[in-house]
This record gives structure tokens, sequence and C-alpha cells, in this order.
């Protein structure tokens, strides 16, 4: 009984901690080379709200040997299908089998809406190639703002 009741606890605790980190990890992967996964992606705070920022943070595993990170791109496009893009450069190789930590400032749009945002972790090769995609959706609202996952 009593080891029963302790496996209990840790479950818990450990489903506590994974529900707190869930709260700012959004979004899914999109099509890319493989190249680079993204194990988490996290932004903070989160729900997204008009006229300020986040801080993005990625960590990622490097999966192939000489892989090189060139352009973290952050495309947003709003209802109109009209894009906004902000750049992290990093213009760096990486050993494979490493991860990676990537940190960037994202600013969220002015106008109320629904929008999608798409980054690619770019190569350092050219032609450039996607090495890793990341999708998410939210809306700004004038009030609650709602997100879609």
């Amino acid at each position: 009984m009593k080891v029963l009741v302790v496996a209990l606890m840790l479950s818990l605790i450990s489903a506590l901690d994974q529900v707190s980190n869930l709260k700012t990890q959004v979004g899914e992967a999109c099509d890319s080379t493989g190249y680079v996964t993204i194990l988490e992606f996290d932004v903070e705070p989160w729900i997204p709200v008009a006229s300020t920022s986040s801080f993005i943070t990625i960590q990622a595993t490097i999966n192939e040997p000489n892989i090189g990170v060139g352009t973290i791109s952050f495309g947003t496009v709003n209802k109109l299908q009209q894009w906004t893009y902000e750049y992290s450069p990093v213009n760096q190789k990486f050993a494979q089998y490493s991860e990676q930590t990537f940190q960037s400032v994202l600013y969220w749009p002015t106008a109320p809406g629904n929008y999608v945002t798409q980054v690619t972790i770019g190569g350092i090769d050219i032609p450039a190639s996607i090495n890793a995609c990341w999708t998410f959706s939210f809306s700004l609202g004038t009030g609650m703002n709602i997100t879609f996952d």
C-alpha cells in the first residue's frame, strides 16, 4: 500500500511539472528537411498581448553532421494574408546530436484579429534550406485574447 501511495505521489508531481511547462509551450512542427528537431518551443509571456513582446526560447537537436543554422525567421500572417517578418541571425555550425538553445524576442501585432506565426530555422548554406519549422496561431482581441493550437 505504501509503495502505491508513493508511486501515485511521484506521478502526480511529474504531471504538475509538465502542466506548468505547457502554459508557455505552444504550437506544432511543420514541414522541413528534418536536419534539426525542435524539442521545446517556449513563449514567455503567453498569451500574446497587442503591441507587446515575448521571449522565444527554442531547444533543438542537430540531427546531421556539419549542419549550420543561418537565420531563424518569424513570419506572421493576418486574416488579409499580409505577412510581417522578424529575423534572428545565428550563422553558426553545430556538432551532430548536440542540443542547442536559441533565444529571441518576438513583437506582437498591434491590430486585433487572428494570426498564424511560422518559425523556420534556416540552413547556413546557399541555397538556404529550412532545417526545422514550427507554427502556432493566436488571436488578439479588444478584451481577452484567445489562443488556438
